[in-house]
């Protein structure tokens, strides 16, 4: 039970409120509250204490609610919205993506000469590759994918090589791909099946198609690429 002074500053909370704001341990005035030097701290003292208690007692207004009640809706939303960064590519007619987070760079060919091995006949193998001082295997996944090449027509859009650099682990791989879009993020619930008429090979590393620009797109398992590109070399 309350002592009598106890009783007395609980009737003067409304009167002193935020006085720990102006005269307690986070008020910047002089005149300094002749309390702390028995309770040491604002916390300790049954004004702050009661303030407390009258503000989680008291009635929640309904802007209040309704505030919240939008605020938790809104998480709920964003929560759907679980995407996953994907690099979009292109090799022949084929539009691929793989994680953002395993993709390195691009880099123009135009200074970059590529040197085959001796006594090698692997077509996913093109050859070894010098990438600013660092000797990379360069590989071919138009091969591994089983993607057919096509006749560019003279009318058609004019495709641009580059070499493309995927990393994982410090393990880095290069490719050449012939066009590619950036980064975009798509959502796992918009992922369709791998069609039938797809290539076996091709098949094989695709984890779904979805739709990009009124294009399919192919989202790559890059676990299982790189998993197939070292089997593939050795």
């Amino acid at each position: 039970m309350k002592n009598e002074s106890e009783k007395q500053l609980s009737e003067k909370v409304e009167i002193t409120d935020g006085c720990w704001k102006k005269i307690g341990v986070w008020g910047n005035e002089k005149v300094r509250c002749p309390k702390l030097d028995t309770v040491i701290h604002c916390r300790n003292c049954i004004i702050f204490t009661q303030v407390g208690r009258n503000l989680l007692d008291r009635e929640l207004s309904q802007e209040y609610r309704d505030e919240w009640t939008k605020v938790m809706a809104t998480k709920k939303e964003e929560e759907l919205f679980n995407t996953i960064s994907v690099v979009i590519f292109r090799i022949e007619q084929e539009w691929l993506s793989i994680r953002t987070k395993v993709f390195a760079e691009v880099i123009n060919p135009e200074n970059l000469h590529s040197h085959s091995l001796p006594h090698r006949h692997n077509p996913v193998l093109i050859g070894i590759i010098n990438i600013r001082g660092e000797i990379q295997l360069c590989v071919s996944l138009k091969d591994l994918l089983g993607i057919e090449g096509y006749s560019t027509k003279k009318n058609s859009s004019k495709s641009y090589k580059r070499m493309m650099v995927m990393d994982k682990n410090d393990e880095k791989w290069v490719f050449p791909i012939d066009e590619i879009h950036g980064i975009h993020r798509v959502h796992p619930n918009t992922f369709q099946n791998v069609p039938v008429t797809v290539a076996k090979a091709q098949a094989t590393f695709t984890k779904g198609i979805f739709k990009w620009n009124d294009k399919h797109v192919a989202f790559m398992d890059d676990d299982l690429l790189l998993f197939s590109l070292t089997k593939s070399v050795q």
